[in-house]
């Protein structure tokens, strides 16, 4: 593991490089992390939908990885990586793809964020996934949430939060070969500073995976993450349409729409290349295998400076609501802008106020 100023110096040499993964069905290009591995810069992720069956879920993952996806990416909290795991037992286990081949990302549980409960949290994935190791682990959010705590928060919902001393053994995890790599998920800047400015803290964190789409960019926090040599991963990249809680905004977008037909490209692929072209990885989502072979097409062909501009016309939109978890008594934040305070507002300003616009 690379230590903290190493990374630093690293990231300003090879962040938003891409290099070839492998020898694939679709080529899939990659980022280089500040560990020196190299990661799929597009994955799959996989919550699940209530539409689909646990058979469906496996056959999306077989389907996934025959049409080209090597990054997997899954979650404690979405309850599947039991499924996964039959299927990648299944594919590892036959030598259809060696271990090495695929990278595997899973979220340490909310109700999993404090230091007695990373070590046996991880070793509980890879149990249900089947596996040694994982590629990466991410805490899924900077909140440490009481078993069963479902939405909305009550203010009883909330535990004591240890950030730091989380990171500390995130770092054994990697000591002890349970993940190669690790990272956050929905940090701010001052989650990412707390943990990186303790002074027994040796690396940063390799991925924050953030929601990022046309409509939804910050670009102080993308600044942060470079300079720290952290690759910003986008989560809803296509704005989830179709899915509770998601919207249609990208792909009705006249504006998105537009630059698909110029390129010759979906709506999708336009999407997904703009969140390349501002330097991060992307997490996707279908259940279609045509569209899962179009999200791969995203690599060999860029957006003009023309599209860019028109993009940043767009309305500007957040799909994850995080006012949920703030309060002014039990949780660690009074107030969305301690978290992203570049959308909305730096708590701490005077004339601070809740803003859409960037």
């Amino acid at each position: 593991m690379l230590s903290r100023n190493s990374s630093l110096n690293l990231a300003a040499l090879v962040f938003g490089s891409f290099k070839l993964m492998g020898k694939m069905k679709n080529e899939v290009l990659s980022f280089q992390l500040n560990t020196g591995a190299l990661m799929p810069a597009i994955a799959m992720s996989f919550p699940g939908t209530v539409r689909e069956t646990p058979e469906e879920i496996k056959a999306r993952l077989r389907k996934s990885l025959e049409i080209g996806y090597r990054h997997i990416d899954t979650a404690a909290a979405y309850r599947k990586e039991h499924l996964l795991g039959e299927v990648l037992h299944e594919v590892l286990s036959s030598g259809a793809y060696k271990r090495e081949e695929l990278f595997i990302t899973s979220k340490l549980h909310p109700q999993d964020t404090h230091p007695d409960g990373v070590v046996s949290a991880l070793k509980r994935s890879l149990s249900e996934l089947q596996l040694d190791y994982v590629d990466m682990y991410l805490i899924h959010c900077p909140l440490h949430l009481k078993e069963g705590t479902g939405i909305p928060f009550t203010e009883e919902a909330f535990l004591p939060l240890d950030l730091v001393g989380v990171w500390r053994v995130l770092e054994k995890c990697v000591e002890l070969g349970l993940t190669k790599a690790i990272g956050v998920s929905n940090f701010g800047p001052r989650q990412l500073k707390l943990i990186t400015s303790d002074l027994k803290i040796k690396t940063v964190p390799a991925v924050n995976q953030i929601e990022m789409h046309p409509g939804c960019l910050q670009p102080k926090l993308l600044d942060i993450c470079r300079i720290m040599g952290t690759v910003v991963t986008a989560s809803l990249p296509l704005g989830a349409p179709g899915l509770k809680g998601g919207s249609n905004s990208i792909i009705d977008s006249p504006i998105i729409q537009e630059i698909a037909v110029k390129h010759n490209k979906t709506v999708s692929q336009v999407a997904l290349r703009w969140c390349l072209d501002q330097g991060a990885a992307v997490v996707t989502h279908t259940t279609s295998p045509a569209r899962m072979a179009q999200n791969l097409d995203i690599f060999r062909w860029t957006l003009d400076k023309e599209d860019l501009e028109k993009i940043k016309l767009m309305p500007r939109f957040r799909l994850i609501d995080i006012t949920p978890w703030c309060n002014s008594s039990t949780s660690p934040y009074r107030s969305p802008g301690e978290i992203f305070e570049e959308w909305y507002g730096n708590p701490d300003d005077e004339q601070n106020e809740p803003s859409d616009k960037m």
